[in-house]
């Protein structure tokens, strides 16, 4: 089974919650639904949160369910940036997204230069 979501978003509060209503369409299981959501609304989190765009700027989502592999990812107007695992502060809210990025999808990275799209792979996604 393949299928392929393509959406863009506003960049606002709730388009975490509008990213994972999105999952829906690829009709994954029930676990695979969550693993995916999480990953890709912390994603989404990040562009709104850390975006240079106004919060009334656009963000580009794209799924790809084939082989039960499901590839998503996020684009939006940032600078480049690198990320290096670190001990977050737990007393400071946020902070914890890639982390969770990092523990939850198989594979994850970043691309781009002027516009920032920051990629995940879950490899055993099963469709129902």
């Amino acid at each position: 089974m393949t299928a392929v979501v393509n959406r863009d978003l506003t960049a606002e509060p709730k388009a975490p919650m509008r990213a994972r209503e999105l999952v829906k369409e690829l009709q994954l299981s029930r676990d695979a639904e969550a693993r995916v959501g999480l990953v890709l609304s912390e994603l989404v989190t990040n562009a709104v949160v850390h975006g240079e765009e106004t919060r009334a700027g656009r963000l580009r989502l794209a799924l790809e369910l084939a082989d039960q592999r499901v590839r998503g990812e996020v684009c939006g107007a940032s600078a480049m940036f690198a990320w290096e695992p670190t001990e977050p502060d737990l007393a400071e809210p946020g902070g914890l997204g890639l982390l969770i990025v990092d523990e939850v999808a198989d594979r994850w990275g970043i691309k781009g230069n002027a516009h920032v799209c920051v990629w995940f792979e879950c490899l055993d996604c099963a469709s129902r």
